[in-house]
């Protein structure tokens, strides 16, 4: 973070919250900002001057933007946010709470009301470790928000926006410019009709002009970077969602019926989002399509319940995992789903998508009228979907995959399906009269399992978690001798702690039949009953007879515990466990080290 972005420019105030231009107020003003936690802004050099003189800064840190209310502060500075918070009433004890700009995945804005809301407020997203909680009207973890209230008129909250946007999503270093991508001069009808009433009602999102909200957000409000572009815009009721070069923005309008100047700018940076989905409309009466995008921070809350006798509601997502409806004639799913493949799969070197470079045009464009409809026959209908060949091409010619993207392997189970290709875990989830497509990025994926079939059991099993705090699991079985799990694993490990971006696993994939009968067996006979086996030995076993480590990966230390083994690799852990009478049955998890 050193030398990124230039001090923030967001007025000048005294080292007591008092505006230059005299808007500070009185001591009943100061009173009330202090009973209700307001945070006026101070003058940064003061703040910074003192924190450097008891040496509670680096001497290359430099303080930003500050903020007090009462005796307690708020600093934004070059390295990191330092909340200080005095306590007793002498206050002489002091906490100072640092947090790493690294450590926020998300934030939000929210301006001020009318004449009787009198604040703002700043909230950040991060995940620091806490024992999880079930207590009713509490969130699981407690510390995964940092809200912050400013007096209105005493902070300059667009400017603490801009400034908190330059640490997360890179400094703004161009000039403002102007983008018009494909959705540029789309005529905007409202909601129109039957169809659009019934999506007024439910505040379905629909395709407006990109160029427009790209002019009204870098002017009024001022929301995005210079260097930033809005390539997609969407507008249900009053509250809109920008995809931009860098992030998500969600813009929710709020007071009766929209009328007042509250509204809340909750920012999203790709980096953020770990999985994505998009859901078809169904029947007649089903008026929207949905779009669902897990994120990386742990905001999942436990609601009360409405009365003792009633028992407790699970739990809510919130921002964990957002979910947007689509009016259903007015926005492509599968140009959603590609766009968002764009920006969230990985590219070359394991990095996404730059943010100078803009997704295509070609990309952006609507598919053939009912390309989702025939691609949902083909797959619920077409016995060839396990092909991982006809597959390919099927998903290419339906826009699903990416220019480079290959499967490798396809499995099928009644109307569902699953593929696993050189970029990510495709699943889809064939209904009556619609699909939902999952998208798990290979490198979200945090652990794995495969399980082998017993004697009498019929499937083996795949699991996958991947990064997320939402309904983060994948399981799907496949059938005894259609699938070599052994192959799965390796082809997911390439991915996932390999060196290289997984082309040279493809030839592999694509050719490997499934296994002899007994490599589960010669893989526990080799375990032996030890309590602990060389590492030397058990590197070279499973670098061979089955190859489930990598060519630069060895054991480090492996222990066995009755039946089941625990090895310690130089890039994950793995735990083989053996189950059933007969011990034929194998499930092999692996969990990534550097999580």
């Amino acid at each position: 973070e050193k030398g990124a972005g230039k001090r923030a420019e967001a007025g000048t105030y005294d080292a007591d919250g008092h505006s230059n231009g005299g808007g500070g107020g009185g001591g009943l003003s100061r009173f009330l900002d202090m009973m209700c936690s307001d945070n006026r802004q101070v003058d940064s050099k003061q703040v910074e001057s003192h924190l450097k003189g008891i040496n509670v800064l680096l001497a290359e840190e430099t303080v930003e933007l500050a903020f007090r209310c009462g005796r307690d502060s708020f600093v934004m500075t070059s390295h990191r946010i330092l909340k200080i918070d005095v306590q007793g009433m002498s206050g002489t004890k002091v906490e100072y709470y640092t947090l790493l700009w690294p450590a926020i995945k998300g934030y939000s804005v929210e301006t001020a009301g009318n004449f009787l809301d009198r604040d703002s407020e700043l909230t950040l997203y991060f995940n620091l470790p806490n024992n999880p909680s079930g207590a009713e009207g509490f969130p699981r973890n407690d510390r995964t928000r940092m809200k912050i209230d400013f007096r209105s008129g005493s902070a300059d909250l667009m400017a603490v926006q801009r400034f908190v946007s330059d640490k997360l999503l890179g400094p703004d270093v161009a000039a403002a410019t102007q983008y018009a991508g494909t959705t540029a001069g789309l005529q905007d009808n409202g909601h129109s009709g039957v169809q659009g009433m019934m999506a007024w009602a439910g505040d379905d999102n629909r395709l407006i002009d990109a160029e427009e909200a790209n002019r009204q957000f870098h002017s009024n409000p001022p929301l995005l970077q210079n260097c930033e572009r809005v390539e997609l815009a969407f507008k249900g009721r009053r509250d809109m969602m920008l995809f931009t070069t860098k992030r998500v923005v969600f813009v929710d309008v709020q007071g009766l019926f929209g009328v007042g100047k509250k509204v809340e700018y909750t920012s999203v940076p790709w980096s953020t989002v770990t999985a994505f989905s998009v859901r078809s409309a169904g029947s007649l009466l089903d008026k929207d399509s949905e779009m669902c995008l897990w994120l990386d921070f742990d905001d999942v809350f436990n609601p009360m319940r409405k009365s003792e006798d009633d028992p407790q509601p699970p739990p809510i997502p919130r921002k964990s995992w957002l979910e947007t409806d689509f009016q259903k004639d007015k926005v492509d799913t599968l140009m959603i789903h590609r766009y968002l493949s764009e920006r969230l799969l990985k590219v070359e070197g394991h990095n996404l998508m730059p943010p100078a470079d803009l997704v295509s045009d070609e990309v952006l464009k609507p598919l053939p009228p009912g390309t989702g409809a025939n691609l949902l026959d083909w797959i619920r209908n077409n016995a060839s979907a396990v092909d991982a060949e006809a597959v390919n091409e099927k998903f290419h010619e339906s826009g699903v995959l990416q220019n480079g993207e290959k499967v490798a392997f396809a499995f099928k189970n009644g109307r569902d399906s699953i593929y696993l290709t050189n970029k990510r875990i495709l699943v889809i989830d064939v209904q009556r009269f619609c699909q939902e497509m999952i998208s798990v990025p290979m490198d979200m994926i945090r652990v794995w399992s495969v399980e082998s079939a017993g004697s009498f059991d019929r499937d083996m099993e795949l699991r996958v978690w991947f990064k997320g705090f939402w309904n983060n699991k994948i399981k799907q079985d496949l059938r005894k001798g259609r699938a070599d799990i052994f192959a799965i694993q390796t082809f997911i490990a390439h991915f996932v702690i390999g060196s290289a971006d997984g082309k040279a696993i493809l030839p592999n994939a694509l050719s490997c039949q499934p296994p002899p009968p007994g490599a589960a067996s010669k893989l526990l006979g080799f375990l032996g009953d030890a309590h602990m086996k060389d590492p030397f030995e058990v590197t070279t076993q499973l670098r061979s007879s089955p190859a489930l480590l990598q060519k630069d990966e060895s054991v480090d230390a492996a222990f066995k515990a009755g039946r089941d083994s625990f090895l310690v690799t130089t890039k994950r852990i793995i735990i083989i466990d053996t189950k059933g009478s007969s011990f034929k049955t194998t499930s092999l998890v692996c969990i990534v080290c550097n999580v």
